[in-house]
């Protein structure tokens, strides 16, 4: 399955990176380096499967989480769509924030990063996007011949 992916880190030696790993797997990748430009791609990108996110965007700050707001954004904007975080410098409270406030599908240090672990974990959550994407657009369908049904049923007693 091919799928549309963002990655936004600061670090554009991780964007190109990342994004070579993946496009080589035949997906579709954007790379930006910004809370704001991330955001405005996700404004005119609803169909998006993945995003892959830094959680400190600006090394300049000690104690920036600018990811972290991006992520609680993302969870708001497209319910659908999966963000793998990665991080050099996340702790094991940021990581539990991550996956319990707002159910980040993986987390990735940088400093112990293994392609094969991110190959996979990349490859279930565009999958998994894609599926519980096309089931809500299956059950949409299916209620909405159902009202159809219906409305035909109500306005001819004969039936």
């Amino acid at each position: 399955m091919r799928g549309k992916v963002l990655i936004v880190d600061d670090y554009s030696d991780w964007r190109n990176m990342l994004s070579g790993l993946i496009e080589r797997e035949g997906h579709l990748v954007e790379t930006v380096s910004t809370r704001a430009a991330a955001l405005a791609y996700i404004d005119e990108n609803k169909d998006l499967d993945l995003v892959i996110l830094d959680i400190r965007l600006v090394e300049t700050e000690e104690n920036n989480e600018d990811g972290m707001r991006l992520l609680a954004e993302i969870r708001k904007r497209l319910s659908f769509t999966r963000v793998i975080m990665v991080t050099g410098y996340g702790t094991m409270e940021t990581q539990r924030k991550a996956f319990k406030e707002f159910q980040a599908f993986d987390f990735f240090n940088k400093a112990q990063f293994d392609s094969d672990d991110f190959r996979r974990s990349f490859q279930d959550a565009v999958e998994q996007t894609i599926r519980d994407r096309k089931t809500w657009k299956d059950k949409e369908f299916i209620r909405d011949q159902k009202y159809e049904m219906w409305q035909r049923d109500k306005t001819d007693p004969a039936r």
